[in-house]
């Protein structure tokens, strides 16, 4: 928990200190269309959430959102979402500060994207943190973009998470747009271009 606190406060230092970038380094399609009110969450209890979170706010580009780690079906009813933008990535620290399995977490992730499907709402699919929130099938990262991916309507992924392809084949498959980012910080750019 140490790390995820200092890495956000790193991070956060370096937004203060550095203006978002005209050429960040966006590629592949053009993302789609953000809708509001838009819930940020995480899939797999990692970092990626909280991160997702920070340039969000840092984008400046969308004030009618809100960040919930662990919500259920009910909370996104309650909440009136049109859009969820799932920041995917496991931990195993992430899991045990929650108090849950990675069983118990795709339980959790099956039931909000049945509901946020039947009730129409677009689901963006995010993998922002690269190839060190990928792993080997049957891991909780894999399980976890496993959960998320057959709902997504649009990827934004981060270039090293999809060295092995596995992005484009899932975007393809889904007949959606994947929209990809060089690095993290990239993904401000692409939230603009969702909300402007």
């Amino acid at each position: 928990m140490k790390k995820v606190i200092i890495c956000l406060c790193i991070l956060s230092l370096f937004l203060s200190l550095s203006p978002i970038s005209s050429n960040a380094a966006v590629t592949g399609d053009a993302p789609m269309k953000g809708n509001v009110p838009l819930l940020i969450t995480n899939a797999g209890q990692g970092p990626g959430g909280k991160m997702g979170r920070l340039l969000v706010t840092r984008s400046k580009a969308v004030t009618d959102f809100k960040y919930l780690s662990e919500p259920w079906p009910e909370d996104i009813k309650a909440g009136g979402f049109k859009t969820i933008m799932v920041i995917i990535g496991s931990s195993a620290k992430g899991l045990g500060a929650s108090g849950i399995t990675i069983d118990e977490e795709i339980t959790r992730l099956d039931k909000i994207m049945e509901s946020a499907k039947a009730d129409g709402l677009q689901i963006i699919a995010c993998h922002i943190e690269g190839n060190t929130r990928r792993g080997k099938p049957g891991s909780a990262d894999e399980r976890s973009i496993d959960a998320i991916a057959p709902f997504a309507h649009a990827f934004i992924v981060k270039k090293d998470s999809n060295e092995d392809g596995r992005f484009t084949e899932l975007a393809k498959t889904n007949g959606v747009p994947l929209t990809i980012i060089d690095e993290t910080l990239d993904f401000m750019k692409v939230v603009q271009e969702m909300y402007q």
